[in-house]
Order: structure tokens, then C-alpha cells, then sequence
């Protein structure tokens, strides 16, 4: 996975007009760095398992990221319309939380994931 990747995407907004993303339901920790993520669709949810090790132990996210590298934090990982690590010493969601937008997130499912249940 590259984080490069992700960016040029992001900055196409031909991409992004007239698109609504549903968001993330769900986020469930597997292993290591390895996430079930269920997303959202019109009438039913596609699954993904998602291993983020490349993304945050390989890729140079900044600073922002470098928590999430502690896999009791990773573990500690929530789908709430985005994919969302409160505070772990609050269980807020404020200037330490970290989240990753789920336009992202699915991006990173499609192109890397492992599809368990894909709506067509």
C-alpha cells in the first residue's frame, strides 16, 4: 500500500462530485495489523479484511500515524462512519484521537484488501 497513492486520488475531484460515501459500520481487529472493516452500501454491507501493515510501518505517514505502529492501540480501532482510534487514555474523540476518512479507508480495501462480501 501506498500512502502516494491515496493522495493523487484524493486530489482528482473529478472523483468526488456527485459521490456520497456511506461511511464505515463497523471495525473489528483481527491480528497483527489486520482489520475487518464493513462499509455501508445501499441495501446491505460489503466486508474487507485489510492488513495496514505496509501502510504504517512502511509508508511515512508523518507524525500523525506514528501511534498507531503500538498494536494495542491499532487493536483498539472503531468504524464510526470513518475508521477512528479514540483517545486512549479518555476514550474521547478529541486532539489525540486519530481517524481516517472512509473514502480512504475503502479506497485502500478495493485496491489492497481482501474482499469477504462485496456488494456488486
Amino acid at each position: 500500500m501506498k500512502w502516494q497513492e491515496w493522495s493523487e486520488v484524493a486530489k482528482d475531484e473529478t472523483l468526488w462530485q456527485n459521490h456520497a460515501e456511506s461511511g464505515l459500520l463497523k471495525a473489528k481487529y483481527v491480528r497483527d495489523y489486520v482489520l475487518q472493516l464493513w462499509f455501508e452500501e445501499t441495501l446491505d454491507v460489503s466486508i474487507y479484511e485489510l492488513d495496514f501493515y505496509e501502510l504504517l510501518i512502511n509508508d511515512d505517514l508523518g507524525p500523525a500515524f506514528l501511534p498507531l505502529r503500538d498494536k494495542d492501540r491499532f487493536q483498539q480501532a472503531k468504524g464510526d462512519y470513518s475508521l477512528v482510534w479514540l483517545n486512549p487514555e479518555t476514550g474521547a474523540y478529541d486532539e489525540q484521537a486519530i481517524d481516517i476518512a472512509p473514502e480512504c479507508v475503502r479506497f485502500f480495501c478495493q485496491r489492497y484488501g481482501k474482499s469477504l462480501k462485496m456488494i456488486l
